[in-house]
């Protein structure tokens, strides 16, 4: 399985109104750069959805690969994947991160724009320095942070580091059992840990939003560092504390439903996964194989092996 991904291009956002993701991430400073629509048949193949059409759009972070699909059902769903009064709810996507130079410009650039974050900054130590994270609960409850620090921090965590703010770097979640999920990632994509870490700091607990004191270990899974990873949170909170919200993320339920893979071989990740390979376009990829399974941590995970167009 070692190098079937190319590259993780990613979130997938399940969207209950496409133009208010599309000014929330206009003001992280992504861009839209195609969309389609889906019939009810096409989109019960790729998404395993119940007489729902889709509209499809793909977004991307100017000069880079790597950027968010918004996917709207129409019927569209009551139901949200997270409740912000439930922060430590596990087993679903929860966060996009993104890094800020200047944290205080890109808060006000962002809230300017209409977008409210909460008033708990983080500012934690780890052993790599010190950063500060700032969460916005945006449309559809899709949590967005926003992260700084020392910029010789982030010379290996992101691709753009001369904007108001990067591309998407960690798309992350808790779990309740992170050997599942890291066995999936390797299992079924060949990506592996490419960084650790642990936290332990009250200014991040009540970023959460939890009142228990937290003991985080962390385990980010990806190609590299400087690209979109995936975080496999644990939060180190008591036995029966959480919620996992597994069964109620899937498709048409709203937020932060999923990523997008670039690989180089749709069917060998259907075969690992148990699921079938549909042809199709794919908004800003083009022709293209695709695959999509949910893991052990609620996330939806579409692999896409784009197919060269004949001469």
């Amino acid at each position: 399985m070692a190098g079937v991904v190319r590259s993780i291009h990613g979130p997938i956002i399940s969207s209950g109104d496409i133009d208010a993701h599309l000014a929330l991430f206009a003001a992280f400073g992504l861009r839209e750069v195609a969309r389609c629509e889906r019939s009810v048949a096409e989109t019960t193949a790729i998404w395993g959805t119940d007489r729902q059409s889709c509209t499809e759009v793909t977004l991307e972070t100017p000069g880079t690969r790597f950027g968010v699909r918004l996917v709207r059902f129409d019927p569209g769903s009551p139901a949200r994947i997270r409740d912000p009064s439930r922060g430590s709810d596990s087993e679903a996507l929860k966060v996009i991160d993104f890094y800020a130079p200047d944290l205080p410009a890109a808060l006000a650039a962002i809230e300017a724009a209409g977008f409210a974050f909460k008033p708990d900054v983080a500012d934690y130590e780890t052993p790599e320095g010190r950063y500060q994270e700032a969460h916005l609960w945006g449309p559809d409850g899709v949590v967005c942070a926003l992260i700084s620090g020392d910029a010789a921090l982030f010379d290996d965590l992101a691709t753009v580091r001369d904007r108001l703010v990067s591309e998407p770097q960690s798309i992350s979640g808790p779990v309740q059992d992170a050997d599942a999920t890291l066995a999936f990632f390797e299992e079924v994509f060949g990506l592996t840990v490419i960084h650790r870490y642990g936290l332990d700091d009250p200014s991040f607990d009540a970023l959460v939003g939890t009142t228990a004191r937290m003991t985080l270990r962390a385990w980010n899974v990806g190609l590299n560092k400087r690209e979109p990873y995936f975080g496999v949170i644990d939060y180190g909170l008591p036995p029966g504390s959480q919620v996992s919200v597994r069964a109620s993320a899937r498709p048409p339920a709203r937020g932060l439903l999923g990523a997008t893979l670039i690989v180089r071989d749709a069917a060998t990740i259907a075969a690992k996964a148990g699921v079938s390979v549909v042809t199709t376009d794919v908004p800003g990829f083009g022709p293209a194989r695709i695959a999509t399974v949910q893991g052990p941590n609620g996330a939806w995970f579409q692999a896409v092996q784009p197919v060269p167009v004949a001469a």
